[in-house]
């Protein structure tokens, strides 16, 4: 399996590495989904910035694809403040999926049985999604990639998910799986999921296998994917080894790899916890 790992230093240069995914992974798809925790400056490194968002919508379009744009957050008006401050609203379709209709499905997960999923995510489930995360930290995950990423497709608030959360999430995995993978880290996060200091990070990662996109991720990260719990489970259940990786990379990557990414001494109080 292969994963797209460039040096990207600002956003305004994004276009030439979309493309490249788009290229080598051929995505089917008619959705987009970010990670807009909160409406917050995009230069925090707490959310997907939008000029990465626009850039992948402008890619879709010149393959004759015209997405919707999805997300919801962790208030309710979370992601519609971000689609109009940005602009996003009036470049794309966008559902804030807080605010969509909500259907219970079944998902016979190890851990978590049903979930109230929006009827959005399910059109998406059918016709495909992209995913674009943000690459930064979480109390409870250690790190917010793409797999947790799809934890915003569920009816709020999700926190009967923190017990177990791990496993749950790979449950998720099973039901949501999106067809490409993009992980912003030009700016990642670092501190907590909510309050982030941002990383110049200047990477961009890409794949269709969102475990393999994980463990990439969180190496530039500066952490082990073992130590990664959902990570690691994800990788055992689905069968993916990180010897089957193949990293396609520009010269000079080994130098992206930051080991700064560290929760804070509150996250990690509460991480222990579970809060």
């Amino acid at each position: 399996m292969k994963v797209l790992v460039e040096k990207v230093e600002s956003y305004s240069e994004a276009r030439k590495f979309v493309d490249r995914a788009f290229e080598i992974f051929n995505p089917k798809f008619k959705y987009i989904k970010p990670n807009f925790l909160k409406h917050d400056n995009p230069e925090n490194g707490c959310i997907t910035h939008p000029e990465l968002i626009k850039t992948v919508v402008e890619t879709a379009r010149s393959y004759g694809i015209e997405p919707v744009m999805m997300e919801g957050g962790f208030y309710r008006k979370s992601a519609s403040k971000c689609f109009a401050e940005f602009g996003l609203d009036s470049f794309v379709e966008c559902v804030n999926l807080n605010e969509d209709d909500f259907v219970e499905v079944e998902i016979k997960g190890e851990v978590l049985r049903s979930v109230k999923v929006a009827r959005s995510a399910m059109d998406a489930k059918k016709k495909g999604y992209i995913s674009v995360p943000k690459m930064k930290v979480h109390h409870l995950t250690k790190v917010t990639l793409g797999i947790k990423n799809n934890m915003g497709f569920l009816k709020k608030p999700a926190v009967y998910m923190h017990p177990g959360i791990h496993r749950k999430l790979v449950d998720l995995l099973e039901f949501f799986q999106p067809t490409l993978t993009i992980v912003d880290g030009v700016i990642g996060g670092t501190s907590s999921e909510m309050s982030t200091k941002p990383v110049k990070h200047g990477v961009l990662v890409a794949g269709d296998n969102v475990i393999a996109v994980d463990i990439v991720s969180a190496k530039l990260m500066g952490f082990r994917p073992e130590e990664v719990r959902h990570i690691r489970y994800a990788m055992e259940r689905f069968g993916v080894s990180e010897d089957e990786i193949e990293v396609i990379s520009n010269p000079g990557i080994e130098k992206l790899v930051r080991t700064d990414y560290r929760l804070s001494i509150t996250s990690r109080f509460l991480g222990r916890f579970g809060i």
